[in-house]
Formats: structure tokens, sequence, C-alpha cells
């Protein structure tokens, strides 16, 4: 059986490390080429581009090729490229991949909209580029290249049609499905059973599929009326036997109750499988990343729990807001913190705090779950709900509730046992043995 995913997002990377982590040798295939997967993940377009492997690294934001005299101005955020005091492009970082590393370059035009979008991969190779409407900034089609800088695939968002070169022959597909399902055939794939996440492209892929077959569908999302619908249109196809897999013990439940009788004994309970970095050492420290000052009732937290020591990193520098914490004997403040510190903080705190508001930096919730860390926060504020229980999470205004819960676990470190529990199985998180049982149902 081989995984075929639409994209390889935060969903996908857990279920694909899964694997990794049960031993349970599994070849993946992500239809959405991104430039950064890992090196044993097939795509259609590394098939179909046929590169040489070449080892150069990734393109650090100084690097990107712009015409001469123009300059590039950057920060830990973002880079600008300028011709004088003109922005003529903004340069976008890999976000959680190293330190200001390009994904993609939006090239301007005179009005200030993105015209096109140049994106590179993790060796500083450009590999796709998205022009757009200059009005509605909607994407008109994305030429993609090969190493040698030739185009030989274009997909046209207007049409839905793709345009393909390849060994010296010229190939029409009328809907990404029919190409993949073309890249398939020639990668003599056709033939194999499939696990999929998605009831999109991937699902559509198969029911174009020849040969039959018996798949998995590993549904990672939400259960509305319309995904017990869809789901029964799988489990109905006779050429593809499907069955269903939940990681999830409430979605599990609420499918077994909704979806038709004559379907229920081919659902299964199933999981993923962790390898934690560490084991939870019950200490008394705390961890916020943020770079943000927006971190509602951190002060009076900090003032209402003394025996707790809390740790507040930043990847930019901080405002006067955090730094008068620096008052308090049980802060330690780490402005412009690499990434060194970050894992440092991560092995010695036990908490983790996620109540900063705006953007989530370095994946950090998903960090403080992989580090053990007991993950408390609030509701408004909550940047991973697929690792924090849901009972680990308060209302802002109701801070002094989250304030308690941490009094509690100084008194008593049996309620930090107890919520992290209920942490792991709100992730899904089974043995190896489990999980292997469950694929073999």
């Amino acid at each position: 059986m081989i995984n075929l995913f639409d994209v390889f997002d935060k969903k996908a990377i857990v279920l694909y490390k899964s694997f990794k982590h049960s031993g349970k040798q599994r070849q993946t295939i992500v239809i959405e080429e991104n430039g950064f997967l890992p090196d044993d993940i097939l795509t259609p377009y590394a098939f179909f581009a046929n590169n040489p492997k070449v080892s150069t690294q990734p393109l650090f934001f100084n690097e990107v090729p712009i015409p001469r005299f123009w300059t590039i101005e950057g920060d830990n955020n973002m880079a600008f490229i300028k011709n004088f005091d003109e922005v003529k492009a903004r340069i976008i970082y890999k976000t959680n991949y190293k330190y200001r590393i390009v994904e993609r370059v939006e090239w301007l035009n005179k009005r200030g909209h993105t015209q096109y979008i140049d994106y590179y991969n993790k060796i500083g190779k450009r590999y796709a580029q998205v022009v757009l409407d200059v009005d509605s900034q909607k994407r008109i089609l994305k030429r993609y290249f090969n190493y040698q800088n030739e185009v030989f695939m274009v997909e046209n968002f207007v049409t839905n049609d793709i345009m393909l070169t390849w060994e010296d022959k010229e190939y029409f597909f009328h809907s990404k499905i029919q190409f993949v399902n073309f890249y398939l055939k020639v990668a003599k794939l056709d033939s194999e059973n499939f696990m999929i996440n998605s009831l999109s492209i991937s699902s559509a892929v198969l029911n174009g599929l020849t040969e039959s077959g018996h798949d998995a569908i590993f549904w990672q999302g939400d259960i509305t009326p319309d995904i017990i619908k869809h789901l029964e249109n799988a489990l109905a196809k006779e050429k593809r036997n499907y069955k269903v897999m939940l990681p999830s013990p409430t979605r599990y439940d609420k499918v077994i109750e909704l979806i038709d009788e004559q379907y229920k004994h081919r659902i299964i309970q199933s999981g993923y499988v962790y390898k934690f970095v560490k084991t939870n050492q019950h200490t008394n420290q705390v961890l916020i990343l943020t770079n943000s000052d927006q971190i509602p009732y951190l002060e009076d937290i900090i003032q209402a729990q003394p025996s707790l020591e809390f740790h507040v990193a930043a990847l930019t520098e901080m405002s006067m807001t955090l730094l008068k914490l620096n008052k308090y004997p049980n802060v330690n403040l780490y402005p412009n913190a690499k990434k060194a510190k970050f894992i440092s903080l991560y092995k010695k705190c036990d908490i983790y705090l996620d109540i900063n508001r705006g953007n989530e930096i370095l994946d950090a919730v998903r960090a403080a779950f992989d580090y053990n860390l007991l993950i408390l926060g609030y509701h408004e504020t909550a940047h991973n709900k697929d690792v924090t229980y849901d009972d680990n999470l308060f209302d802002e205004a109701s801070y002094m509730n989250l304030s308690s819960i941490l009094g509690q676990i100084v008194e008593d470190k049996s309620v930090l046992d107890s919520r992290l529990k209920r942490q792991w199985q709100q992730a899904g998180s089974i043995s190896k043995t489990e999980f292997i049982r469950t694929l073999e149902q």
C-alpha cells in the first residue's frame, strides 16, 4: 500500500511520521510539490523533471538573484528587494526551517500588486513560478522548471488543464486528476493499493484508476453530515474497496453513530505514533514563545504563581512591555533567541503556556507537545488545538482558572499527569503495536 496525499500539511506530516516511528515501511506520494519535502517522498514534479541529484544548500535571503545596483534588506520575519526606495519584491522565508531560508519571492508591479511569484526549493533552485491577475490577484497559471531552468510543465488555473513535455513528447490533460492518473500509470504505480487522507484530488484519482484495489481513507478532519455522505459514497464503491480509519476517539464514535449500519464494520479506530523527545520531569519551569508583547494577563499569572519560573523567548527584540517583566525574580527573558536556546528551553521546561496573541513562531505548540510539555492556554489564542486537550484551554477573561490549575500542579504533580495523559489522547497517541494492528485490520 502507498500513501497518496494531496499536500504535505501538518496532518499529512504527523501520519507520515507515524509510519517512520512505528518502523512500518510505507512509500509516500505527495501530489503538490512544495520544494521542501523529505528526500524519500515521491512527487509527479520530481518524476517528470528527472533532475540530477544535487547537494547544494537552500537559498539564503540575500542570495536571491537581482539586477545590478538593486539591494536586499531583511530581518527575521521577511526581506525586500529594492531599487533605491522602490520595493520591487517581497522575500518570504520558509517557516519552521532553519534561518532566513527563501521559500518564495513575490515580484511586484508598478502599482505594488503581486505580478508573479518565484518558488525555491531546499537546494536553492527555482522550481516553479505562479503568474497572477494584476487586478483580482487570482492565480492564472503555474510554470514548473527543471534544474536546467527549462519549463517542462504548465498548469492553467483558469481552464484547469495541464500541459507536460516529457521524453520529447507533448501531453495535454484536461484536469489535475487526469494528470496524476497518467503519472501513476507511467510510474507503474497504478496497480497498487492506496491510503489517502483527503476526499478531494487523491480520492478522485483513485476513482479514475482502471484497476480494482483495497484502499484506506485515513480521515483527519471534522465529522459533518456532508463528510458522512462522502464516506458512505466511497464505501459503496465496489472497484476500490475502502476502509475508513480515524485517529480521534471522539470522531470515531461520531462516525459509528452516524454512518449507515452496513458500513460500520469497515470503520477502524486508529491513531498516531509519536516519538517524544523527553519525559515530563514535573518541574516548575514554564515556557512561552512569542514575537508579540500581547500576552493577556501574563503579569497577573506571574504574580499569582511565585513558585513557578517563567521563561519567555522571542526570535526578535522585545518591547518594554515584556522587558519590564524582568523585575520579577521568577521571570527569565530571551530576546533574539537562537535555535539552540529554544531547544534548551524545551528540554528544561515541563509546562507550555499558549497565551500569546498573533502568529505562532517555530511551530511552538507542536514542539512543546513533542517535548512532552503540558500545554495550557486560552481559547482565543490557541495555535494548535490538535495537540491541546480541550479542558486545558480557558477563556481569556477567566485567566484565573488557568492560574488556579498552575497552582494545583505545584501542589500535586498528579494533576499534571492526568492532564498530560488527556493531551496524548486528544492527539490520538497510540503505541507502535496498536498502530500496525489497525493498518492490518
